[in-house]
């Protein structure tokens, strides 16, 4: 029972994700590594954080964030940062005593769970560096990245346009086509993305059958009734009910994953239930289920979700990362800080099983100490307008005060 709710716990923290893997050696048990359990209560933390500061900020009707994504793509950044920022990753991700290498060693060991597909489930995980050709970047950092996040590091041009294409490429690759794309042009100052992909599939452990698909009315929190494709099953499945929500656990093929449904009361709703969630409730929710004989009826859905955490991990605490302050000197001794850290997921869910997809890209600048000496033109000035070739000089002059006629 132990093992199933540690299970249902990466489960949820996960939001359904994907991952991929070329381990060849056996994979040990996860509880034997050391601080895995801490640390991955470290991370579900982190995720209902994370979930209810996007959950603040969103008013789309339908949106999906995958945390594990987004922890791992930082835990590679994470080996670049040092002192006040590694202080502030170190908060952010409730990681408390744990030193770096326990992290990497337990993100190392969980890329390899999840991404053991013997279950018959498909779960893919992908990690790569794309570097800017002329920029250094520490051994130490590629190194630990290569060993615990088995990332891939490609050197590209960033001024050449096809290094866009190559990052798309193999972005859609790793998610199956899903997502097509995460960057679209490469800013003058930016020198790295570290980048994670997560792609997952799976069928029903009790399939939904499609004759057994009818339209229903939904009825959202604001605007008009709608008819939406509901599949129905009866099935026994572990159910939960509270003061707060009713709850099914619908398992995937070989039980290795489920999908977890919480359907808030009459009297409230999803805010309420979002407003209520942490690491602590989390668990004892899990312990409340049961198994019980249940009619189920479950709109089909397919959506893609695109999502900027800049604001979010800042209100979080992570935001000396995205300043001049930012200490990444374990990446390089330019300095240099994160621009951004953006998610793209999908899903679909539908009678068979459920297919998503996850990617998290966070690109690192260099901060305006690091890119440029500053100069401005506040004093008489000459100028000069030269041809290359032949370095003729066609144009001097001199600007004493500037005017426009």
């Amino acid at each position: 029972m132990k093992n199933f709710y540690l299970c249902l716990s990466l489960i949820l923290s996960n939001l359904l994700l994907s991952c991929e893997s070329d381990i060849k050696t056996p994979i040990p048990d996860f509880e034997s590594i050391a601080k895995s359990g801490e640390i991955v209560k470290a991370n579900n933390k982190f995720a209902f954080s994370l979930f209810k500061e996007i959950a603040k900020e969103e008013s789309s009707q339908n949106y999906m964030i995958s945390p594990v994504s987004a922890s791992l793509a930082l835990g590679m950044v994470y080996n670049g940062a040092e002192n006040q920022t590694k202080e502030a990753f170190n908060s952010v991700f409730n990681y408390g005593n744990a030193t770096l290498e326990e992290v990497n060693l337990v993100n190392q060991n969980l890329i390899a769970q999840l991404s053991d597909n013997n279950s018959g489930a498909i779960f893919n995980i992908a990690n790569s560096l794309w570097i800017k050709n002329s920029f250094p970047v520490k051994d130490a950092f590629i190194d630990l990245n290569k060993q615990f996040y088995d990332a891939k590091v490609q050197n590209l041009d960033f001024q050449d346009p096809k290094s866009v294409d190559i990052i798309n490429n193999w972005v859609a690759d790793k998610t199956q086509q899903k997502i097509p794309t995460v960057i679209d042009n490469i800013s003058p100052n930016m020198v790295l993305f570290a980048i994670n992909a997560l792609y997952f599939k799976s069928d029903w452990k009790y399939q939904f059958k499609e004759e057994n698909t009818n339209d229903q009315s939904f009825y959202p929190e604001e605007g008009n009734t709608k008819s939406v494709a509901m599949m129905n099953m009866e099935q026994d499945l572990s159910f939960l009910s509270n003061s707060l929500f009713s709850s099914v656990i619908l398992p995937y093929k070989n039980d290795k994953y489920s999908m977890i449904v919480l359907l808030p009361n009459e009297d409230k709703n999803v805010t309420d239930i979002i407003a209520e969630m942490n690491d602590e409730s989390w668990y004892n929710w899990l312990s409340q289920y049961n198994e019980t004989r249940m009619s189920l009826s479950m709109p089909k859905f397919t959506f893609a979700y695109e999502k900027m955490f800049n604001e979010a991990l800042d209100n979080l605490g992570l935001d000396i990362a995205f300043t001049d302050a930012a200490d990444f000197s374990g990446i390089s001794e330019i300095a240099t800080q994160i621009a951004f850290v953006k998610q793209k997921t999908f899903i679909e869910v539908n009678e068979k099983g459920t297919e998503a997809a996850a990617v998290t890209t966070i690109g690192i600048g260099t901060t305006s100490t690091g890119s440029s000496t500053r100069m401005t033109l506040n004093k008489p000035f000459l100028f000069l307008i030269t041809e290359k070739k032949t370095n003729a000089i066609c144009f001097i002059g001199k600007i004493g005060m500037p005017v426009v006629e």
